[in-house]
């Protein structure tokens, strides 16, 4: 199968996750190919040669647009969403943009064949938006077969908060203040070190990071504690406990906010410890998580022994095959118009037109990065 994969950054983190390591599995598996293309430079051209287009969280007029080429061309459309954005949370960074977008997320999502969600509750919120769904779930990070880290007595526990949006409760920074020190180190990656910081805590802030560099970091922090604060929504409750799949796959305890994902996915006390909005719940968790080094080396072993049993890679790509192809089944059931006559002749030459300005935009940046190269020698 000739797979054509898009992305407003193909090179971001959840196109990792969701995309770039799954399906470089499956091709492989497969004798596949996938091409992967940026929504604004994916051209005509590109679109003829696929047998499928994967298009995730398209929310713009030019991805409609994208989708019904590849109908018309005959291409199986997959909608791929990892995130419930038509009730998108006013912190998220991209609030704002999404909304204004959010037609063309619905229209695109109508368009496509088939619609692929990370979970069983976001597959049934977008169920009523799309002709038919599947769920292909989150794998956890896996590069090789490590011990577990030692969790050691009488030392400092690493507490380590990692995020790419502010989201931060008062009673989480209240509960920080209280064990920050002697008996514990913060480590925050991403914007929550701002009101950290602005609060008074000590900590060593790290920017966003790739996956395989922030894995690295949490790995190298002596006797770790992840920390997942999220508030109660319906947008958060759809999303995926990947954060703790890989927390839990690298050996390292966790504490998390009692709400869904997390609420689905962690047994409190047995694979992590769940917690209540409130300073005295947080609280009472990170003591018990600092205090007992037991607990947190027999939490870690039955989480990562739980999400190696139903969060593996291999789980991932086997879902994703089974999507595509009933994509593809659906799409040979699905009649599509064609543009005709005078119409298609508009459409061709509208086509080599913006094979030619995506041509020429790429050979631009290639200039002006190579003029920049050169500035900096």
């Amino acid at each position: 199968m000739r797979i054509l994969a898009t992305a407003g950054d193909v090179d971001s983190l959840i196109t990792e996750i969701r995309l770039r390591t799954p399906l470089a599995a499956l091709a492989q598996q497969h004798g596949w190919t996938v091409q992967w293309r940026s929504f604004h430079e994916c051209r005509p051209v590109d679109l003829a040669s696929a047998e499928l287009l994967i298009v995730q969280r398209g929310a713009a007029r030019r991805v409609c647009r994208l989708e019904e080429r590849a109908l018309e061309a005959g291409a199986a459309v997959v909608h791929e969403i990892d995130d419930l954005l038509t009730e998108i949370a006013p912190h998220i960074s991209q609030h704002a943009a999404v909304r204004s977008q959010l037609p063309w997320l619905v229209r695109g999502l109508g368009l496509a064949d088939l619609v692929t969600a990370s979970t069983p509750r976001l597959q049934r919120e977008l169920a009523p938006l799309a002709r038919a769904t599947a769920l292909v779930p989150n794998h956890a990070f896996f590069d090789e077969d490590r011990p577990l880290p030692p969790q050691w007595p009488g030392q400092s526990v690493h507490l380590l908060v990692a995020s790419s949006d502010h989201l931060l409760t008062g009673a989480l920074t209240a509960a920080l203040k209280r064990v920050v020190g002697a008996e514990a180190r913060l480590v925050v990656v991403g914007p929550p070190a701002d009101a950290l910081a602005a609060a008074g805590l000590p900590l060593e802030r790290h920017p966003l990071m790739p996956r395989r560099e922030f894995i690295a970091l949490a790995r190298s922090l002596p006797n770790a504690l992840a920390l997942i604060p999220l508030e109660a929504s319906r947008f958060a409750a759809c999303k995926s406990a990947v954060k703790w799949y890989d927390y839990a796959e690298i050996g390292v305890p966790t504490v998390a906010s009692a709400v869904p994902p997390y609420l689905d996915a962690i047994r409190h006390g047995e694979t992590g410890w769940l917690v209540d909005g409130s300073e005295a719940q947080w609280l009472a968790a990170l003591r018990t998580a600092i205090d007992d080094v037991a607990a947190r080396r027999r939490i870690a072993a039955a989480a990562r022994a739980e999400v190696r049993s139903k969060h593996s890679l291999a789980q991932t790509v086997a879902a994703w095959h089974t999507a595509l192809l009933l994509a593809r089944q659906l799409r040979r059931s699905r009649r599509v118009a064609v543009p005709r006559g005078p119409a298609a002749w508009w459409r061709a030459a509208g086509d080599t037109a913006a094979d030619w300005g995506v041509a020429l935009r790429r050979w631009n940046r290639q200039r002006l990065a190579q003029r920049r190269d050169a500035a900096g020698q």
